[in-house]
C-alpha cells in the first residue's frame, strides 16, 4: 500500500533512496526535505511546498547581509580614492582620476551585459597590466611619479572586489524567494556604504550588483558563477529531489521553491500550475513553462 504523508512538516525530513512509488504528500511542507535517489515514479505533491527552511533561511539573510555592507564599505573606499585622484593637484593624477571614472563605467556597463567574470578577464586585467607598465616606465624615467596608475590599479581592484562581494551577497539573497529580504540585503550595502562616505557612486555601483544578481537568476547567459553559488545554496539547504525517480509524478498547485532536480528523471511529471522559483535542473535553472507535462 502506497505510503501517505499528506498534510504532514516534513522539514528536513530523510527519505534518501526510499521506495516512495505512488507515495501521497498532499499539502505536506517539504523544506529541507531530501530525496535523493528515492523512487518517487507516480508520487502526489499536490499543494506541497519546497525550499530551505525558516531557519537557515533566516542564516543565510543575515550573512548576505552582513556580506552586502562589506561590499558597500569597500564601494566606498573605491569612490574616495577617485575623489581624491580628482581633487589632487598633479594634473597627472586628475587625468588618471577621469580615465578611471570613465573605466569603471565601462566595467559596470561590461558586467551588466557580459558578466563580471569576462569584464574582469577582458577588460579589468588588461587594464591594470598596462597601468602598471606605464606606472613603472614614468617613475623610472622621471617622466613622472607613478602615484596616477597606482591609484588607479587600486580604484579598479576595490571596485572588483566591490562587485564580487556585492553581487554574490546578492545572489545569495536571491535564493531566499522572498522579494522583501532581497530588497534589504541589496539596499543594506548602498546604505550602509553611502553613510560611511561614499556618495552616490556608492549607489550606482550597489544597484548595478542588484541588477547582475537578477540577471543571474533570471538564467542570462554569462553569468553562471552566480547561478553556481545559487545552486550551491539550493542543494546544501533546500529540497533535493537529486537522482529521484519522478515519472508520472503530479506536482499541481505546488510552490516549488530552491528544489534541485539534478539527473532526476522528470518524464511524464505533470506541473499542472505550479510555481517554480530558483529550481534546478544540474547547474540550470529550471523553468516549468518548458517542461510541463514531460
Amino acid at each position: 500500500m502506497p505510503r501517505d504523508y499528506s498534510y504532514k512538516n516534513l522539514q528536513k525530513a530523510i527519505f534518501k533512496n526510499e521506495d516512495l512509488s505512488n507515495a501521497r504528500f498532499i499539502d505536506s511542507d517539504l523544506r529541507g526535505a531530501d530525496f535523493n535517489g528515492a523512487d518517487l515514479t507516480g508520487a502526489n505533491f499536490t499543494h506541497v511546498k519546497t525550499g530551505i527552511t525558516p531557519v537557515n533561511k533566516t542564516i543565510i539573510f543575515f550573512s548576505a547581509l552582513i556580506i552586502s555592507l562589506l561590499s558597500g564599505y569597500v564601494a566606498m573606499l573605491a569612490g574616495h580614492t577617485i575623489q581624491v585622484m580628482l581633487a589632487s593637484t598633479d594634473n597627472k593624477i586628475r587625468i588618471a582620476g577621469i580615465f578611471t571614472t570613465v573605466l569603471i563605467l565601462l566595467f559596470i556597463g561590461f558586467s551588466l551585459w557580459k558578466g563580471v567574470g569576462r569584464a574582469i578577464r577582458q577588460l579589468v586585467v588588461p587594464v591594470i597590466v598596462v597601468a602598471f607598465v606605464i606606472g613603472i616606465i614614468a617613475y623610472v624615467s622621471g617622466l613622472g611619479t607613478g602615484k596616477g596608475m597606482l591609484y588607479l590599479i587600486l580604484s579598479l581592484l576595490l571596485v572588483v572586489v566591490m562587485f564580487i562581494v556585492g553581487t554574490i551577497a546578492r545572489a545569495t539573497a536571491g535564493t531566499l524567494s522572498s522579494t522583501i529580504l532581497f530588497i534589504i540585503v541589496a539596499m543594506g550595502g548602498a546604505t550602509f556604504g553611502k553613510s560611511v562616505g561614499g556618495g552616490i557612486g556608492t549607489v550606482i555601483m550597489a544597484l548595478s550588483c542588484v541588477q547582475i544578481s537578477k540577471r543571474a537568476l533570471s538564467g542570462a547567459a554569462g553569468f553562471e558563477s552566480l547561478r553556481k553559488v545559487a545552486h550551491f545554496i539550493t542543494t546544501r539547504y533546500g529540497t533535493s529531489f537529486q537522482n529521484a525517480r519522478l515519472r508520472e509524478a503530479l506536482f499541481s498547485r505546488s510552490v516549488l521553491h530552491n528544489a534541485d532536480f539534478s539527473n532526476a528523471d522528470v518524464s511524464l511529471v505533470d506541473w499542472g500550475d505550479s510555481k517554480t522559483q530558483n529550481c534546478f535542473l544540474g547547474d540550470n535553472l529550471f523553468n516549468i513553462k518548458t517542461q510541463r507535462h514531460g
